[in-house]
């Protein structure tokens, strides 16, 4: 299947057997107040759109602790990041000179008309100053990568972490420390399906039996989602845990469908169905469908509003910026998979299991190989008509 990626400000114009002087000399001058306005520190977005991951592709597993810090302390052993302190590295801020001129920060459009109907009117000095999107990266939401005793990659992953009150006590005299022993913290670990079961097998292998710490794999409770050209990932409504992806904004906004009133409320729904009488059509359940179903259902409702669905999008989005994931990582040290790039390793935490070599390999600076992307493509493919006119607004924004 073919996948074609628009950035999201490119409008391809009615067809046009040439460009008058004065179309260029506006073009060029929207393309340069584009740059000024709308790019962002993280270079561009593409269109937006949302993708649900199916359990084909992601899986996720629950690590949970019933004292204070158990998951966190058992955690911090086995990966690569340092998870008991806030992230010290971010995605790598574009420069001007590496920012592509084509941006999907939000206004970039309106700018790019701005400035065009400047250039009509010889204003050739026009500037549009558009206020930067925040993105925050926390310890909601790592990267992070799972080594074997010779430290090499057993999988990459993404891990959601998030604090669980158990308690129930609606005794307003309920003591704090309690309420201590009621909470506990949940990682939420987001991997690829081809190596989730041999992760499952190395947690449980390296788990203590005295250990106050439990492993499940919930990939049939909640679903994973990711939505495409945007920066902000402040105000996910109840239920629901977004993050800007932290290996780069441009692969996407992250989101987990965690919330059991989302589940609850579809629940009642179909009971409301079933007992009212007044209802002509049969109502059926079907035990195969899943809680992640209900979850997924209710999340493409939610975004089809806003967003179009674009499933296959975040495949071809890695594999453009040279990130392997899952069986693709197998057996390769995490420098030569630029894993230090993508703020999955931390060299200042302690010891890990497969930091040796890890270290070494930073310490002397030598990484014979890494992962690179490559594009190959036939010589009489037909190039998609949207990146016609990229290709063609790029050169006139170079010639202005």
């Amino acid at each position: 299947t073919a996948h074609t990626i628009t950035p999201s400000n490119i409008n391809p114009p009615a067809p046009s057997h040439s460009l008058t002087m004065a179309t260029k000399t506006a073009a060029a001058a929207a393309t340069k107040a584009a740059t000024k306005a709308a790019t962002s520190n993280y270079g561009p977005l593409w269109g937006r759109g949302y993708e649900t991951f199916t359990t084909a592709s992601r899986r996720i597993l629950s690590i949970t602790g019933t004292s204070d810090h158990a998951a966190t302390t058992y955690l911090q052993g086995l990966v690569t990041s340092d998870l008991e302190n806030e992230p010290s590295s971010f995605p790598r801020i574009e420069t001007n000179e590496n920012v592509h001129a084509l941006s999907g920060v939000t206004g970039a459009g309106e700018a790019a008309d701005a400035a065009t109907a400047d250039a009509i009117d010889g204003d050739d000095d026009a500037t549009v100053v558009e206020e930067e999107v925040p993105v925050r990266f926390t310890s909601k939401l790592r990267p992070t990568c799972f080594l074997d005793h010779r430290g090499r990659i057993l999988t990459d992953a993404l891990l959601w972490k998030r604090t669980l009150n158990d308690n129930n006590n609606d005794d307003d005299d309920a003591t704090t420390n309690n309420k201590k022993k009621q909470t506990t913290t949940e990682y939420l670990i987001d991997v690829p399906a081809d190596t989730a079961d041999l992760l499952l097998s190395h947690l449980k292998q390296h788990k203590l039996r005295r250990s106050k710490i439990k492993i499940s794999d919930r990939s049939d409770e909640l679903s994973v989602h990711a939505v495409y050209g945007t920066l902000n990932a402040e105000g996910a409504p109840p239920g629901y845990l977004a993050a800007m992806d932290p290996r780069h904004p441009s692969l996407g906004m992250r989101i987990l469908s965690v919330g059991d009133d989302i589940v609850r409320d579809d629940e009642e729904e179909d009971d409301d169905a079933t007992n009212n009488p007044n209802e002509s059509a049969t109502t059926t359940t079907d035990d195969a469908i899943t809680p992640r179903d209900k979850r997924q259902t209710r999340f493409e409702t939610l975004m089809n509003n806003f967003f179009p669905s674009t499933p296959g999008t975040y495949s071809v989005l890695r594999r453009l910026s040279g990130i392997a994931e899952g069986t693709e990582l197998t057996s390769r040290t995490a420098l030569e998979s630029n894993q230090e790039f993508l703020n999955a390793v931390s060299f200042t935490k302690g010891c890990y299991l497969g930091q040796e070599l890890t270290a070494r390999s930073q310490f002397t600076g030598v990484v014979r190989k890494r992962i690179v992307p490559v594009m190959m493509s036939d010589v009489e493919m037909e190039v998609p008509r949207p990146w016609i006119m990229a290709g063609m607004i790029q050169e006139l924004g170079e010639e202005g």
